[in-house]
């Protein structure tokens, strides 16, 4: 006899466990479709559609990517942010 527990997240993702008898989890996927954004994320993730060949940077590139890397900590980074958000009342 198998016990189903779906466990809910704030609604982003749901996860199935069958609970068998031997206390062994068997973990499910959702079963709803993905919105085009999530199917992107997933293709990039699985690199399904990935080229087979290596993408170079020339070194010119690589230098300003680095400059700017390295000019990224001349600024300190603040304990906190000020925001002021609209009010619209």
């Amino acid at each position: 006899m198998k016990r189903f527990i779906t466990l809910t997240l704030y609604g982003f993702f749901s996860v199935t466990h069958a609970m068998a008898e031997d206390n062994q989890a068997i973990v499910q996927p959702p079963a709803r479709a993905l919105s085009p954004t999530q199917q992107w994320l997933e293709l990039q993730r699985s690199g399904k559609a990935a080229s087979p060949q290596a993408q170079p940077v020339s070194g010119e590139v690589m230098d300003k990517v680095h400059s700017r890397y390295i000019k990224s900590f001349e600024k300190p980074i603040p304990e906190y942010y000020e925001h002021a958000m609209p009010t619209t009342r």
